[in-house]
């Protein structure tokens, strides 16, 4: 009788502890399972066997997910959700989801948080066969969200990249099985196997930084990983092969993190390999991390070693020079007029062939350090190495410098915006504007005769703005850019604007009628960011004429336009064609004195700072959830979010 007492309690205490927990501890959040701040959202998590770790095959009896018990799920609580198994380790695209026909529904209802845990009981079992990946996917289906510090709720930790899709609305519920596009994540909710047992030997660490080749990795880096469940240390090992330990050779640390002892040589590919040890053994099967290391300080640290830039013929940028700030020394230049920390400033040359150019930095890359920081600044000066004087500031990565004198040498300067641990490889291009086009001017529009009609604007970046800022339509101005024009027939016309392949041209589209003297606002559209498509549907009147004008974006500040094709066509639009209305983002506190903070900042790009006169202060490439503005002077401010949607939101702001 004792003998079966104890062999019960045994049985028993196996059953409680059937359960294995991933990502225990971080209070991180983000959109998976699901969204807590948006109406709508549909999730897809991969979770690969590696990391689950389970002993053997068996049957998930339900799911834990972790939340902070003060946040409500109010309105957030209509679960839906599904398992699968899949051998992908990844979403390729973001519209790569796994069919909802390899996906079994193991659970429909309403959750809870009951003291920072919302708990998933199936009715049936999930037979999980420990060979393949894991997929959890979950829908919410409560129409309203909930305001948790104008944040996500949900726990997630860093996961390996591209592991968990989302997409969330306010007015579209997705259907699992045609979901929209979504955006693809870098971490995975904290989450509870049950009825899994963890096996002996502890799972293989998720390398965290530096990412699998990655480049520019510092000399001496904090190389760190997700913590594995049970284990008790860690075994580092680092090669300049594969599978080589000439660097590091199982190194033992009892923490989550690891620095060389003498920091790696310079431009050098290495191959990493931590593993995982505890009383039963070691992980096995862990993958290697391959990296490079930075490259040496660059040659052109200072202005008297500054490398020369080719001024290209035209807007396209044919040739580009490669730059970097990792490894970069303060040259001593004080930035005033301009902002930012040049503590790691490189320095470039060119000579002018026109009084205007084009100076842009493009493919931006956050390099050397674990911050995913993108926040260039560069300044341009006349005079010499011996004489310097500021003649240029941007934060933008692009800007139109004027009053140039063709002939003459004038230096430009590239550092990070912020300070110790930010730095950024770029490719440095220096454009030369085509004349006016001949249909820079309203009088001078092209006349749109047979549909579809198409016209490729090559030479748009050298419209003049000469009727200032187009103020024409009440919700909002833009500026003058290059014209088109086409008479109504009573049908419908679809004006549509696209841009070539890495273009930074953000153009809205304004449509008139009346005449170039007098014009009365029809419509207007800018919905999307840099790069992206727009597109407006007018309703005409049968011989009334109908003025186009594609120009940037902005009411508030001139920049110049980019190449660009415009479509005209009739008919009605599809629904596929006609976009969902977005939730507007908060800004807090308003006014502020230093910082203002982000709702919402995983789904921003970018946020422009303008002054009421609509001069652009700076621009803050994938911000954080705060953003630092002491700088700024008392006063009004513009901040304009533009969402990795494509769409924008312009909110006042002042500084106190």
């Amino acid at each position: 009788m004792t003998k079966f007492l104890l062999s019960c309690l045994f049985f028993l205490g196996v059953m409680l502890n059937a359960q294995i927990t991933l990502g225990s501890g971080s209070t991180d959040v983000g959109v998976a399972p699901i969204s807590t701040y948006f109406g709508y959202s549909y999730t897809q998590q991969i979770f690969t066997k590696q990391e689950i770790n389970a002993n053997a095959a068996g049957n998930i009896t339900g799911l834990k997910f972790y939340i902070d018990p003060s946040m409500s799920i109010a309105n957030s609580s209509q679960w839906v959700v599904y398992l699968g198994q899949t051998t992908k380790t990844d979403f390729t695209s973001d519209s790569d989801w796994i069919p909802l026909s390899q996906l079994t529904q193991v659970f429909s209802g309403t959750v809870t948080n009951t003291n920072g845990v919302i708990e998933v009981t199936f009715a049936t079992p999930y037979p999980y066969n420990n060979v393949d990946n894991l997929v959890v996917a979950a829908e919410e289906n409560s129409a309203g969200y909930d305001d948790n510090d104008y944040a996500e709720a949900m726990y997630v930790y860093s996961g390996a990249v591209n592991s968990t899709i989302t997409y969330r609305d306010d007015s579209t519920d997705p259907d699992p099985a045609s979901p929209p596009d979504g955006v693809r994540r870098d971490y995975k909710s904290v989450t509870t196997f049950e009825g899994l047992t963890m096996s002996a030997t502890a799972a293989c660490p998720l390398v965290t930084y530096p990412l699998n080749n990655s480049s520019f990795v510092p000399l001496s880096p904090d190389i760190t990983w997700n913590n594995s469940a049970g284990a008790t240390s860690y075994k580092v090992s680092i090669g300049t092969t594969s599978g080589g330990t000439d660097v590091a050779n199982q190194v033992s640390v009892t923490t989550n993190s690891f620095t060389p002892a003498a920091p790696f040589a310079p431009n050098t590919v290495l191959y990493l390999k931590v593993i995982a040890v505890n009383s039963a053994g070691e992980s096995a099967g862990c993958s290697e991390v391959m990296f490079t290391t930075a490259p040496p300080p660059p040659v052109n640290d200072e202005c008297a070693t500054a490398i020369t830039l080719t001024v290209n013929p035209d807007m396209n940028c044919g040739t580009v020079t490669a730059g970097y700030t990792v490894g970069a020394t303060d040259s001593g230049t004080i930035p005033d007029p301009c902002y930012g920390d040049p503590d790691d400033d490189v320095w470039f040359k060119f000579v002018a062939t026109a009084t205007t150019h084009k100076i842009s930095l493009l493919n931006i890359q956050s390099v050397g350090s674990t911050t995913d920081d993108t926040d260039t600044y560069f300044q341009v000066f006349s005079g010499g190495c011996g004489a310097l004087s500021s003649i240029y500031c941007s934060d933008p990565a692009s800007g139109t410098v004027s009053g140039l004198t063709p002939g003459e040498t004038y230096l430009v300067r590239v550092y990070s915006y912020y300070g110790t641990g930010s730095n950024q490889s770029f490719d440095v291009c220096v454009g030369t504007f085509p004349p006016p086009p001949a249909n820079d001017d309203c009088s001078g529009a092209i006349a749109a005769t047979s549909f579809p009609y198409t016209y490729v604007q090559n030479d748009g970046a050298g419209a003049t703005n000469n009727a200032g800022m187009i103020d024409v339509c009440s919700s909002a101005s833009m500026n003058d850019g290059t014209w088109f024009t086409f008479v109504g027939d009573g049908d419908t016309f679809n004006i549509t604007v696209t841009m070539p392949a890495g273009s930074d041209f953000d153009p809205r589209i304004g449509v008139y009628s009346g005449t170039c003297s007098a014009l009365s606002c029809e419509d207007t559209v800018d919905d999307a960011g840099a790069g992206g498509a727009e597109t407006l549907s007018i309703s005409t009147v049968s011989g009334n004429t109908y003025y186009v004008n594609v120009g940037y974006y902005s009411g508030f500040y001139d920049e110049p336009e980019g190449t660009f094709t415009i479509d005209i066509n009739k008919g009605t639009l599809g629904t596929s064609d006609v976009k969902s209305e977005k939730k507007n983002i908060k800004v807090y506190p308003n006014p502020f004195s230093d910082v203002v903070n982000i709702s919402d900042p995983a789904n921003v790009k970018s946020v422009s700072v303008s002054d009421v006169s609509g001069r652009l202060i700076r621009v803050i490439d994938n911000p954080g959830s705060s953003i630092h503005l002491g700088e700024l002077r008392q006063g009004i401010y513009l901040l304009t979010l533009v969402m990795k949607d494509g769409s924008k939101q312009t909110i006042k702001t002042i500084k106190k």
